[in-house]
Parts: structure tokens; C-alpha cells; sequence
């Protein structure tokens, strides 16, 4: 706020240092009005909305009808009078606004870069005053100003998709759903341009926050018109896991390529390490010619980025390589379902539906019990993991699909069925692994019926499967980094996590891999990754309520050097092959801000980008002592299965389900046990933790607030159910 009150006094002064007929005066009160505006946004303080309007009409006042900016003054004059409106109710501000916004298009050359902000703008306006008077004339009209900004090919990308999203709305209200599907599909397709190869991750990642549920919405029209499920299945993956995707393209095993055309394979890879190569972009303490140097090399980006392109279209002339860097075909995604079924649960407002993908067809299923805000009220209410959602997932989801898909009962041998399931929305919170009505001899449960997986796209399987051991390919080493973060810094003492990596231990050497402790910190856990089969991370985890790049892992350094998602996005383990990452920590799949549920971006999702073919993770907290058991039995039956890909999610599985029925034959009285969690806790002062004898920190440790155990308040089996939150990612 200081900032921005500065920042007005400043665009005050230069206002009234500047004479009446200067040309430079209106731009200065634009800038004046929009920053009064931004701190009524903050503030709600009227007079300022109303001095913002007031300076926002000199600056039109003072700008010559033909001049170029003039359309600019409108648009902020527009948008202030909206404010108002919506602040008051004045219908007068309301017509004003829409006035203003007719004449900002008007001035305006139907090739300008600015077209589609002012066409998406004066859609908004004629949309306010259709939700005031019921008008379908002001709707119609609406709509067809969103179609010429969605169609304004020389405008940004993101201004365009987002009046496509509009678009879709209104033709909704309208019921055309046929022009909500084909106009959705357009903003759909142009989704893959907010991530140029010359952005950086982070870039990326806030320009696809602005467009989430897009792809979920689009699909959901084109289930409604009768598209094939194909084409719903198509929009999804064109749409959702589009920062995963740029990162798997710039990743591309090239083995094929550079076997039958290694000058292309050369070309591709210079091209691609170039563009790896991170930019800073803080320039605050750089001097002339660093800033110059930088600048120079990010203008580079963008001139190696198009060399790409035309590389790539290069190399899909060649035989053989006509799909190269494609997304996945009709054949591919069938494919990919020989080891199992994959389902696809798309949520949207307007409807939910399972998209299945089976060897020999992709069908869709309606799922009627199953409504987007019954899932947005429970994932706010918490108790993920409880007997009442179990059985609602149950019933509304898991059910229908295991009936659509021929699992009706359990496996009459120890051949599990297998599952991949990819949720959208906020169904990505929850475990449907876990769904079911769970008590003794019951098999209506996901569990006593499938083995189940989980991916952020039908793209992502089939990249995961890409990276398997070919001829001339080296292998990973025969290490696993076992990493036991027993006590952290200003955090809670984890009293199972030692215990679970001596287990561990003794597991590896039995498989024929050699157990290594690395040291504790950041920089030792990048430089063993690279030589490393298995990595096991048994500590704390955090995840980030607002930014999930800076999720991470709790090490020895985490307060001045943090092992984050944005640190694994980074990393490119390919070439070494790793077998399975398996984070023992807290809420390593968790997504927090729902601005993020189309990209999947966790703890989990950043070791299956970074190289890892398998990790296994958490939905939420998980119970430290249960953390032993569950690894133990996990890696037995990786043991049993000889490390093949179906033994990590076989005993994952089995582990779950012993945990499971182990807890089942406990007295309900008995179950409401330790609730100690690996999670972050309220931070302790360091010279407090330095005065205290062990004992007096392990009695710390067991009265410390913890962050809050999610349950139903109102279950009558109140308990959090330990054996839940485990999740496989993989092929």
C-alpha cells in the first residue's frame, strides 16, 4: 500500500507540473485514474473511485478525437464507470460505460493489438445490462462481440481466450450449446500458445492459472451436442497438463531421431539446451552492461524458440517421424490403455462425465449423482478422507465407472485389474482409490475390486512409458537415496522416520540395491539424484497455499536454501533412467488454489517431470508411525515383483489394504489413536529448542499445535483413516 500511495502522489505531481495543452497532460491523468482506481480496489474508498472517473473524463476531454491513444482513455473511463456501477446500481453509469466502450471500439483499427481487450470489454458491459433488464438483444449482442475479440488474430493470446470463456457463458444462457462448443474448442486450442518455449516455467504457469476449467467447460459442451467422446477427450488433453506437456516436448528422448538423422537430432538438442538455460530476471543490482548482456539473451530465446518451430516442421517431413512432438492419436490413446483401463472424470459446472479409455473403443459415461458444486462444498467442509465421503465417492463416482467397466467383484486370484484415473477440477483433491463402503467381508470398495494409479493427463502415461530402457540407453544406478529427516529445524520431531529408512535399508540390500545416506542438505540431494535407482524421502513437506512451484521438501537448510517444485521442474534425470521417487511426507500430491487444478503442479508431478517413472506421494497429511508399515510393505512388494512398473502399484496397493484391514479389526473406540502428522508445524523459537533437554523437546513435540486434521465434524466415525492418502503416479 505504501507503494501505491506513492505512486499516486507521484502521478499527482507530474499531472500538475505539466501545463493544460501539453500533449503529454492526458496520458498523465490516465495514469493518475488508474492507480485511484487500483486503491479503491484495495480500499473501497468512494472518493476515490469518484476523483478516478472524474480524471479519467479530462484525459478524454483533452484527446483530440482522431488520436491514438484515444481509444486507451476510453477504455479506463469505461472500466471506471463500470466500478461505479456495479459499487452502486446507478443504471446511468451503466449506459455511460457502454456508450464510452462502443466508442473505444470505433476508434479503434480492426487489426489493432487492443481490439480484443475493448470488443471483450464492451461484451462485459452489454452482459451487465443484460443480467439488469432480462434483454436478449443486449445478450445476442454480447456474444457477438466475444466471437470478433476470440477471432482478433493480432491480439494476445490471453485476451482472446479469455473472450472465449465468455462466450461460452453467454451461449449457455442462451442454450445455444452448439456455439458454446465450437467457439470453446477455439479458445481450447489456442491454450498451448500461453506457453512459448522462451517463457519461463513460472511465466507459464501464471499465464494458465487465468484459463482453468476452460478446457473442463468446452468439454462439457461438446458431450452435450452429441461430440464423439473423442473429441471431448481430445479438448482435455489440448487443454489441461499444458506446462507438463512443454516441458516433456523440450525433453524429448531423441534416441530414434538421432540413430536415422543426427545432424536433425544435433540441431534439435542445441536448439533445446539453449532454451533450458535459465534467464534472471531480477535486474535491481545489475549494472548497464549485465542488463544489456541480459537483455540481448532474451531476445535470443525468442529468435532461438522460432528456429525451433521450423526445426521441428523440418523433422516431421521425415519418415517415420511424421508425429514427432504431436499430441497423442486415437490409436495412441488406446494404446496405452493395453495395461488397464483409463478413466477420465471431467467436472464442469454443466455437467460431469467419465471419459473411458479401453483397448478397443473410448465411450463416455453421464454421471448424474455427480455435480461440480456438491464437490467444490465438500472439498471446502474438509474430511477428504472420511467414512462419508468414501461412500459418496462410492456411489456418485467409483461405482458406476467399476460397473461400466466390467469390475463388479474382486479378482478371483491375485491378478489385479489396474486403473489409471486422471480427475479434473476440484475432484483432484480426492481419493478415489479409496472410494467405497469400507467394513468387514464388504466389497463394494474400489480397493477390493482394482489397483489403482493416478495421472495429470492420457500425455503424461504415455511420455512416462516412452522413458523405458532402450538398446544403447545407460541405466540408473543400482543406489537408493534414503533420506530420514528425524529432527528438522523448528519443526516437529519425526520419531518413525529414522525407523523407516533402516527398514528400508535392509529392503534395498535384499533387491540388490545399494542403500546411500546422503548428507542433509539442498545441494547434496541435487548432486545424488543424478546416480541414484530410488529415491526415499521420509521428513516433512510443504505445500504453498498461493505459488505450488514453491511447494518442497523440508531439509537440514530449508529456511536459506529450499528444495522446491520449481528446483525439481528444473532438473532433467532422463538420460539416468530413475526407478521411483517416494516422498514420505505430507501432502507431496496436494493442490491448495484451484487456480492450479488443470496443471496438477505438486511435489509428485515435478519427480515424474524431472525423470522419475514412478512416485509415490500423499493427498494430505499422513500419520508417522503408519508412514513405517506402508513403505515396508510397499517395497516388499516391489521385492516380490522383481521392480517391474506393475510392482510399485501392486504393493502400494496390498500395503494399503493391510493397513486398511488391520484398522478394520480394531475396535472403533481403539482406532482414534496418534494423530502425529508429518506436516508443517507452528514454528518454535531456535534459542527455545537450544535450551531444552531431549526430554523436554520430545514433550514439546507431543503438545505442539498441529495443523488441522481434516475430518466430517458431524461422521459418527470421526477419525482420520491413515491408510487413505497414499497415491501412485506412473506408467
Amino acid at each position: 500500500m505504501a507503494d501505491l500511495e506513492e505512486s499516486i502522489q507521484v502521478a499527482r505531481e507530474a499531472v500538475n507540473a505539466t501545463p493544460e495543452d501539453h500533449p503529454d497532460r492526458p496520458g498523465w491523468l490516465n495514469n493518475l485514474g488508474v492507480e485511484l482506481g487500483e486503491r479503491y480496489s484495495k480500499t473501497g474508498a468512494i472518493a476515490d473511485l469518484k476523483e478516478s472517473i472524474q480524471v479519467a473524463q479530462e484525459a478524454v476531454n483533452a484527446t483530440p478525437e482522431n488520436h491514438p491513444n484515444q481509444a486507451r482513455w476510453l477504455n479506463s473511463l469505461g472500466n471506471r464507470l463500470r466500478s461505479r456501477y456495479l459499487r452502486t446500481g446507478a443504471i446511468a453509469d451503466l449506459e455511460e460505460s457502454i456508450q464510452v466502450a462502443r466508442k473505444a471500439v470505433n476508434a479503434t483499427p480492426e487489426d489493432h493489438p487492443d481490439q480484443a481487450g475493448l470488443l471483450s470489454n464492451l461484451g462485459i458491459r452489454l452482459g451487465d445490462r443484460y443480467s439488469r433488464t432480462g434483454a436478449m438483444a443486449d445478450l445476442k449482442e454480447a456474444i457477438l462481440y466475444y466471437q470478433s475479440a476470440l477471432r482478433q488474430t493480432n491480439s494476445s493470446t490471453i485476451t482472446r481466450i479469455l473472450a472465449g470463456k465468455e462466450v461460452l457463458r453467454s451461449c449457455v444462457i442462451a442454450s445455444d450449446w452448439q456455439q458454446a462448443y465450437e467457439d470453446s474448442a477455439i479458445a481450447v486450442h489456442l491454450i498451448s500458445k500461453l506457453t512459448s518455449r522462451s517463457l519461463e516455467n513460472s511465466d507459464k504457469q501464471h499465464r494458465l492459472s487465468q484459463v482453468v476449467g476452460l478446457a473442463c467447460d468446452a468439454t462439457a459442451a461438446a458431450l452435450h451436442v452429441g461430440e464423439a467422446p473423442l473429441v471431448a477427450l481430445n479438448l482435455l488433453e489440448q487443454g489441461r497438463g499444458v506446462l507438463a506437456a512443454s516441458l516433456e516436448e523440450m525433453r524429448v528422448d531423441i534416441l530414434n531421431l538421432q540413430r536415422k538423422h543426427s545432424e536433425l537430432a544435433d540441431q534439435f538438442v542445441r536448439l533445446r539446451d539453449e532454451l533450458e538455460l535459465p534467464v534472471t530476471r531480477n535486474t535491481s543490482f545489475m549494472d548497464e552492461n549485465r542488463k544489456s548482456s541480459l537483455h540481448a539473451r532474451a531476445s535470443r530465446r525468442d529468435v532461438v524458440d522460432n528456429e525451433l518451430d521450423e526445426l521441428i516442421v523440418k523433422i516431421r517431413k521425415q519418415p517415420g517421424f511424421e508425429d514427432f512432438l504431436l499430441p497423442p492419436s486415437e490409436g495412441e490413446m488406446q494404446a496405452t490403455a493395453r495395461c488397464g483401463p483409463i478413466v477420465v472424470i471431467n467436472v464442469s459446472e454443466y455437467r460431469c462425465d467419465a471419459l473411458l479409455v479401453e483397448q478397443h473403443q473410448i465411450r463416455s459415461l453421464a454421471l448424474s449423482c455427480l455435480n461440480s458444486k456438491e464437490i467444490k462444498e465438500k472439498a471446502q467442509r474438509g474430511g477428504l478422507g472420511s467414512f462419508k465421503v468414501l461412500a459418496w465417492l462410492w456411489d456418485a463416482v467409483a461405482n458406476p465407472i467399476l460397473d461400466a467397466l466390467g469390475f463388479t467383484q474382486p479378482p478371483s486370484d491375485d491378478n489385479w485389474p489396474h486403473i489409471w484415473w486422471i480427475p479434473t477440477g476440484p475432484l483432484s483433491k480426492f481419493p478415489l482409490h479409496a472410494a467405497g463402503r469400507h467394513g468387514e467381508g464388504s466389497t463394494e470398495t474400489v480397493l477390493d475390486r482394482v489397483m489403482s494409479s493416478y495421472s495429470s493427463s492420457i500425455k503424461a502415461i504415455i511420455h512416462g512409458r516412452r522413458r523405458c530402457v532402450q538398446e544403447g540407453t545407460p541405466t540408473a544406478s543400482d543406489q537408493a537415496l534414503l533420506v530420514a529427516m528425524q529432527d528438522t529445524p523448528e519443526h516437529t520431531r519425526l520419531h518413525f522416520a529414522t525407523k523407516e529408512v533402516k527398514v528400508l535399508q535392509d529392503l534395498c540390500k535384499s533387491m540388490a540395491i545399494d542403500p546411500i545416506k546422503p548428507g542433509r542438505r539442498k545441494q547434496d540431494i541435487i548432486s545424488s539424484l543424478p546416480n541414484c535407482r530410488v529415491f526415499h524421502f521420509a521428513g516433512h513437506g510443504y505445500t504453498d497455499d498461493v505459488d505450488p512451484s514453491q511447494s518442497y521438501l523440508l531439509l537440514e537448510d530449508w529456511k536459506s536454501d529450499r528444495l522446491t517444485v520449481a528446483t525439481l521442474l528444473g532438473l532433467n534425470l532422463r538420460e539416468h533412467l530413475p526407478f521411483l521417487a517416494y516422498l514420505s511426507a505430507c501432502g507431496t500430491g496436494e493442490i491448495k488454489d484451484e487456480r492450479f487444478f488443470d496443471e496438477s503442479i505438486h511435489l509428485i508431478s515435478a519427480c515424474q517431470l524431472a525423470g522419475f517413472r514412478h512416485v509415490i506421494g500423499t493427498l494430505w497429511e499422513v500419520n508417522d508411525e503408519s508412514c513405517v508399515d506402508m513403505a515396508k510393505i510397499t517395497y516388499e512388494g516391489m521385492r516380490d515383483g522383481a521392480m517391474t512398473d506393475k510392482s510399485v502399484c501392486l504393493g502400494l496397493h496390498k500395503a494399503t489394504r493391510q493397513l486398511r484391514d488391520r484398522w478394520l479389526s480394531v475396535p472403533t473406540k481403539a482406532r482414534r489413536g496418534s494423530r502425529l502428522v508429518r506436516k508443517v508445524y507452528t514454528p518454535v523459537a531456535e534459542d527455545e529448542i537450544g535450551a531444552m533437554t531431549t526430554g523436554d523437546r520430545d514433550q514439546r513435540d507431543s503438545r505442539l499445535p498441529r495443523k488441522i486434521v481434516l475430518h466430517d465434524s458431524d461422521d459418527s466415525d470421526d477419525r482420520l483413516l491413515h491408510w487413505v492418502p497414499y497415491v501412485h503416479f506412473g506408467v
